[in-house]
């Protein structure tokens, strides 16, 4: 019976592959067909492959961990050609191994080699994003993964479909669950979606979609008595029905991002542009507290704009009735700056 021993290293690739050393006239480890799956997550194990170039009586193979445990695996009658899958039982965590594989061809032939390799088996990668940890306002979001992390992408696209950004950020850490932050730069335009991406230590990684939401609030506009801002109570019930819109809003859309409500005050043109700026800030300002004290518990802001965005050009001191309105906005951002809304003074409630 022949016998041949072998001893030399063998590194594996990232994909599986087998790159090895060792005496040029023979490689038993190609014989074998010897490849791995070397990083793998949540159930899956890591696995040692053989595809024989000829048919294999058995095969045992004892393996030896940098932490000192002790493996053995074994397979018999595997023919040329096909594939044996020899799972590794292993925990969370990246082990080094020495394993011995002792190898009995169909004719009788022995063979001894050894094999150095490293396996990695980690858990199933969470991403944890809560929408208190987004603030598009600030271009800055935490996030945290249950595993080491290597990198965090963020690709912004805009109305257009183009990316208008496509930030990477490194990190060295390698705790588990640490709360990390990603900023940003203005995007430069308006943002359709954001694409965040995490990749943990061994190449996994875990995405998830962000979809800035603006969303204007149909309503009936309150009556305000002239040169007023106090809410009458025949007025109450326009208010609960706009109420209700805003509850159905954020049941809908409210569960990644927050929301805050943004409301708008306008008037016509009667009266000076100084004090018609102050009394629609201060009707916008009445609406806001009137849904504060009825329960909604959202972020609320408020800004009033007069007669510089009218809703129908008019002459001064015109009574229209078209432009003394107020604007709802269900936004997970400030509402950009245009002919209805000019300006961004919003005041926090």
């Amino acid at each position: 019976m022949r016998r041949r021993v072998f001893t030399f290293l063998a590194t594996t690739a990232l994909s599986g592959g087998l790159l090895a050393t060792g005496e040029v006239f023979a490689n038993p480890a190609k014989d074998l067909g010897v490849s791995f799956t070397t990083n793998v997550s949540g159930k899956e194990l890591p696995a040692i492959y053989l595809s024989p170039t000829r048919d294999v009586r058995s095969v045992a193979i004892a393996l030896s961990r940098d932490d000192g445990k002790k493996l053995t695996l074994s397979a018999r009658n595997v023919t040329s050609g096909s594939k044996e899958t020899l799972t590794v039982r292993q925990e969370t965590g990246s082990f080094a191994y020495e394993a011995k594989f002792d190898v009995v061809w169909s004719d009788g032939e022995e063979t001894s080699f050894t094999m150095k390799f490293s396996l990695n088996r980690s858990a199933k990668l969470e991403l944890t994003l809560k929408k208190e940890d987004v603030d598009l306002d600030g271009r800055k979001l935490t996030f945290s993964i249950n595993n080491p992390i290597k990198l965090a992408e963020l690709i912004i696209v805009g109305k257009s479909g183009k990316t208008l950004k496509h930030v990477k950020q490194t990190y060295r850490t390698t705790k588990k669950n640490q709360r990390l932050e990603l900023s940003w730069p203005d995007p430069g335009g308006d943002v359709k979606y954001m694409d965040l991406k995490v990749h943990d230590a061994t190449g996994f990684w875990k995405g998830i979609r962000l979809t800035p939401i603006s969303i204007a609030i149909p309503h009936d506009d309150v009556e305000f008595a002239s040169g007023k801002w106090t809410i009458r109570d025949s007025e109450e019930p326009k208010l609960e029905a706009t109420m209700k819109q805003i509850r159905a809003e954020l049941a809908e859309h409210g569960t990644l991002l927050s929301l805050k409500l943004y409301i708008a005050g306008f008037t016509d043109t009667v009266g000076s542009p100084a004090s018609n700026m102050t009394l629609s800030r201060n009707r916008a300002r009445a609406i806001a507290n009137w849904f504060r004290k009825e329960g909604l518990k959202v972020p609320i802001f408020y800004q009033g704009f007069g007669e510089s965005a009218l809703a129908v050009q008019t002459p001064d001191e015109t009574d229209e009735p078209r432009n003394r309105r107020a604007l709802y906005i269900l936004a997970s951002q400030v509402p950009s700056k245009s002919r209805t809304l000019p300006k961004q003074n919003w005041a926090k409630l």
